[in-house]
Parts: structure tokens; sequence; C-alpha cells
């Protein structure tokens, strides 16, 4: 069971590369397998369509990014007004990456589109999470409405991973910073 194990997360892991550097609609089941060194059968056990592979990729990839993302912002130390700020700081790095390559999750939603395939609701999911995240650390920092606020950051990193991506550069997420910075003050 524990090659089954490990075969299924070589899948997933090389799946998860491909889809990212090229695409999901651009990478074929066929090079799937050919990269990840499984054979066909083993791959179709474990996610009888592409479909499915989309969708565990778009999940591993999800809680991978959350729990990167709430660890980098709170091993900055300081108030949680700090916290909320340097979230900024945290995706500039990851948007200054040589290797980035737009958000993943929004790069799916564009690329497939049918609005009903779970991969879009993963997406939902890591936004709320995100969300809620956001909301806790502006409750921390005594923004009144945290609710609202969160919604607006949603608005602001959403705005900024498109910037990255458009751009190339990651000089947004400090525009995003400075608005975030007076977003605080007000609430």
């Amino acid at each position: 069971m524990p090659e089954s194990s490990a075969a299924k997360q070589q899948i997933l892991e090389t799946a998860s590369q491909l889809f990212y550097q090229k695409g999901t609609q651009n990478v074929g089941i066929n090079e799937v397998i050919a990269q990840s060194g499984v054979a066909k059968r083993t791959l179709y056990r474990h996610f009888p369509s592409k479909d499915d592979l989309i969708l565990e990729v778009m999940q591993h990839r999800a809680s991978q990014w959350i729990a990167w993302f709430e660890t980098a912002v709170n091993s900055h130390s300081g108030t949680a007004k700090n916290r909320l700020l340097a979230t900024f700081d945290v995706l500039q790095e990851w948007y200054a990456d040589p290797c980035f390559r737009g958000c993943p999750f929004i790069n799916v939603v564009l690329e497939i589109a049918d609005a009903t395939h779970p991969a879009h609701q993963v997406s939902v999911q890591l936004r709320e999470a995100i969300r809620t995240f956001i909301m806790q650390l502006a409750t921390e920092a005594g923004v009144k409405d945290a609710e609202a606020f969160s919604q607006q950051y949603l608005l602001l990193i959403g705005g900024t991973s498109l910037m990255a991506t458009i751009e190339g550069k990651p000089t947004g997420a400090q525009f995003a910073k400075n608005t975030l910075a007076i977003l605080i003050e007000a609430g």
C-alpha cells in the first residue's frame, strides 16, 4: 500500500507542476504518465479521469498554499496589524519568484470555462480560507467591521495577483500594502 500511496503522490506532484507550467488544457494524461514515470494503469487506478486528476491537484495545491501563506504571515513578529500588512510582503516574494506563472487557482478557473467544474469550487473554498484568516487577523487588529474588511482584502489580493501575472512584476503588492494600511486605519 505505501508504494501505491507514493505513486499517487508522484502523479499529483508531477501533474501539479505540469498544469502550472503549461496549463491544465495543454497537458494530456500521457504527458503526466511519461513525466511521473508511472504506468497508465496506475494513474487510472488513482484518477479515473483527467477531471478527477485536476480536482485532486487543485485540492492538494490549495491545502499547500494556505498552509504556506498562514505560516509565512505568522512568522512575521509584531501585532496583528503588522501581520496583516506582512501578507503583501509574503505575496510580493511569491510574485518575484522566477517560477511564478500567476495564481494557479485563478489560472484554472480561467482555463476551465465550465463554472460547475469542481475545480472552481476549490478556488472558492481557498478564497474563503484566505478571507477567514484575514478576518481573524483583522479582528485581532481591532478593525471594527472585520467581515467587510476581509471582503475588501480579497479584492486587493485578486487584483494584485492579476497585476503580477499580467505585468510579470511583483510591484503591485506594495501598492496593495499601502491601500491595506489605509483600510486598516479607516476600520
